[in-house]
């Protein structure tokens, strides 16, 4: 492969060269990263903030995104937790996953056919969920029976097969079903037209608003599992769970994975490695014992340098084109 043509392919996939730079820096000025158990850490602790990746791929795939689903992590937990009691916990998660779903109805709907702005929408949602979530535990954390569903659903939470959790085993499942359903089906290759440009979608004869509107409903049903799976590792439940900011985490490691928030263009492996690159970032600062509120500092700022080179490199794709 030549030169030109590798500069070709890194332009194309930049989240490639990007982690590479990490990776580097990593192994030069890291003690202890390339441990085979800590690298194992890294995608066991963030394979809940990549299931709610997945769903969240759809949706900005489709150009838009979901404010709603880090209190929607929380609202599944509880009711996961909470329902155990009195109707059982496989009953329980049931539930949890059945109203993720009905979030995303809700706010598909919305979109989709009352044709509100998504941000309103979900960030309306995100606010109802947080209350109800706060009514519910009545200032109270949630904890399952110690019965022997009780305890089993603990012990999944904490499960592993080898160095894998059971969580980490539910998210590659996932990822790969996800890519099956974005690249070898109707409704993922509606989901990029629709995404490019709606109007010529709709000229396509693709019905966008069932596309658009299944696609939120992906996401809230990631959302809420995530929530309970999260009650399941954690053991509890809080009203406070998967917020201020793991909203905002999932966005911007979907983005960084090359995402584009304008629509059509995503890929679910890229979006793997935009959320494992926060997890490295995070790990890294762990690691090197820097204070939380720095490795927040530094982790905006590196998402910043990293969407402004992704930026300037379609600037010079685009401007390329253009004299050809």
């Amino acid at each position: 492969m030549s030169w030109g043509n590798i500069k070709k392919f890194l332009s194309k996939n930049t989240i490639i060269p990007i982690w590479i730079v990490f990776l580097v820096f990593a192994v030069i000025f890291v003690p202890g990263f390339l441990n085979v158990n800590n690298l194992f850490n890294v995608f066991n602790q963030n394979a809940m903030k990549g299931i709610l990746a997945i769903g969240m791929t759809f949706v900005i795939i489709n150009s838009y995104f979901d404010m709603s689903t880090c209190t929607l992590v929380a609202l599944a937990a509880s009711l996961a937790c909470g329902l155990e009691a009195s109707i059982g916990m496989i009953p329980g998660i049931i539930v949890a996953l059945l109203v993720g779903c009905l979030v995303g109805c809700i706010n598909g709907f919305l979109v989709a056919y009352a044709r509100i702005n998504a941000f309103v929408v979900t960030l309306a949602m995100m606010l109802g969920c947080r209350g109800f979530g706060y009514i519910y535990h009545a200032e109270q954390s949630l904890i399952p029976n110690h019965t022997d569903a009780g305890w089993a659903f603990i012990d999944f939470g904490a499960g592993k097969i080898g160095p894998l959790s059971y969580i980490s085993i539910i998210f590659i499942v996932l990822l790969l079903l996800a890519h099956y359903v974005l690249k070898y089906t109707t409704h993922g290759r509606n989901t990029y037209a629709v995404g490019g440009n709606e109007n010529s979608a709709f000229n396509a004869g693709i019905n966008y608003k069932r596309t658009t509107f299944i696609n939120f409903v992906i996401c809230g049903f990631t959302g809420a599992l995530g929530g309970v799976l999260y009650a399941a590792f954690a053991g509890s439940s809080t009203p406070t769970l998967g917020w201020p900011d793991m909203h905002m985490l999932v966005i911007a490691g979907v983005v960084l994975g090359g995402c584009k928030l304008t629509g059509g263009v995503g890929n679910i492996w890229y979006t793997l490695g935009g959320i494992m690159l926060l997890g490295v970032i995070n790990n890294m600062m762990n690691l090197l014992n820097v204070q939380t509120y720095v490795n927040r500092l530094v982790t905006g700022l590196i998402m910043i340098g990293v969407l402004y080179l992704d930026k300037v490199m379609m600037h010079k794709k685009t401007k390329k084109a253009n004299l050809e």
